[in-house]
């Protein structure tokens, strides 16, 4: 009888403990290489949680020795899941793009919220051999968007790291700025 009732206690044990570890996977996942990188390890650690549950929880006659083996080989898993530069260092440059473009949209954030003008920007940030920062929206004047620029220059040192590219259009004169930063404005010509 007493056996009876803690099985319902060590199953909600269980299940806090496996959402934590969910959470905690997806939340490492998504910092180091983003969305899908989070979504990966979520699969990965509900498969090794699901084979613990069926190794303890889930059969009549729980085996110690097949939760200790699926316990030794989650290490590891884990280990490099959580570092995953330490077996592989070109996982570096992946970890600090992601890092990069983190930086960048934080600051960028920062300069459109700190001023009236810049409130019809936004951004988009594509992650290839370098990260690219489109900068999208409308603006008022040319002496604006110069005023964005020249905050843009001493403010955001991450963005110094991309490649930034302008989709905005100039209500007064009527003009879209479509292209590269340095084609547009002709930096170091």
């Amino acid at each position: 009888m007493k056996r009876m009732a803690t099985r319902p206690l060590a199953l909600l044990g269980f299940a806090t403990f496996g959402a934590a570890l969910i959470l905690t996977a997806f939340l490492r996942g998504n910092y180091l290489l983003g969305l899908g990188c989070g979504a990966a390890y979520v699969a990965i650690t509900v498969g090794i949680l699901w084979l613990l549950a069926r190794t303890l929880l889930l059969t009549k006659k729980p085996s110690i020795a097949r939760a200790t083996l699926v316990a030794a080989l989650s290490i590891p898993v884990g280990f490099a899941m959580a570092y995953p530069a330490s077996i592989n260092p070109d996982v570096q440059i992946g970890i600090d793009r992601q890092a990069t473009d983190r930086e960048a949209r934080k600051e960028l954030a920062a300069v459109f919220g700190s001023d009236p003008a810049f409130t019809d920007l936004s951004i988009s940030t594509m992650l290839l051999k370098v990260v690219n920062v489109t900068i999208h929206g409308s603006m008022n004047t040319r002496s604006g968007l110069d005023r964005l620029r020249d905050r843009i220059a001493s403010e955001c040192a991450a963005v110094h790291r991309c490649i930034l590219h302008w989709d905005v259009a100039l209500r007064d004169p009527a003009q879209r700025l479509d292209g590269l930063d340095s084609d547009l404005f002709h930096v170091g010509k």
